[in-house]
């Protein structure tokens, strides 16, 4: 049987996660503290739960295992959190909706269950449409009792009406991973204003073009979207 336990640890994410331009709260994710569904964790206080599972509420197991905790340990936010690592290398994911051009951004947080191998546990989230970004955690100086959770940032610019996020362990076996609560996503509206400063680059069209230059990007929105992006997907 796994041992897990956590201790929150409040910390601030940097200047240079922040998004630039006006973000507003996103309500399309669902359940992003892991609080809701058919839990059944018993004595041990978690519950395993294999691929095509969608107990947990508004998430699907994506692939492997998961294990869902909960009185196991101190979640960073409520009373439950995620191991990615069940009997398996495990990953959840859930679709969104979303607007095509605007920028999102997922925070999460994160730890590492340190009773086992791997002492480096990887989590890799991603996106529809963008690409992935990898995070490690290193448990060797972490213990039931001071888990060291940490707070991370991901984003990505919407290329349809619909996204879907994934957390995924990046472990080669399944047993004690990365763990995960608390993801919040906020939403940027892409608007002129947002073409200087190089967001330009992470910015497109209506139709999933992106833009040449910050002048390709400022005459998208001057025209109402009459002159489209110039980089074809």
């Amino acid at each position: 049987m796994k041992r897990r336990s956590m201790v929150g640890m409040a910390t601030a994410l940097a200047a240079s996660m922040a998004l630039t331009g006006s973000a507003q709260a996103f309500d399309g994710l669902a359940n992003g503290s892991f609080e809701i569904g058919d839990f059944n964790g018993g004595g041990a206080g978690f519950q395993t739960l294999d691929a095509g599972s969608t107990l947990l509420t508004g998430w699907t197991v994506a692939a492997g295992s998961i294990d869902w905790v909960g009185p196991a340990w101190q979640a960073p936010d409520g009373t439950k959190s995620i191991d990615l690592d069940g009997n398996a290398p495990g990953a959840i994911s859930q679709t969104v909706a979303t607007t095509v051009g605007n920028t999102y951004f997922v925070s999460f947080w994160l730890a590492g269950n340190p009773n086992g191998a791997p002492v480096v546990k990887t989590l890799t989230v991603s996106a529809t449409g963008a690409a992935p970004a990898t995070f490690t955690f290193d448990v060797s100086n972490t213990s039931d009792t001071a888990m060291g959770w940490r707070l991370e940032g991901y984003s990505f610019v919407a290329t349809s009406a619909s996204s879907t996020l994934t957390f995924a362990s990046g472990d080669t076996s399944g047993g004690t991973g990365p763990t995960l609560d608390n993801v919040v996503v906020a939403e940027t509206v892409a608007v002129g204003g947002n073409c200087k400063d190089d967001g330009w680059r992470t910015m497109s069209d209506d139709q999933g073009n992106g833009f040449k230059n910050q002048g390709d990007c400022v005459s998208y929105f001057a025209t109402d979207g009459r002159n489209p992006g110039s980089v074809t997907p």
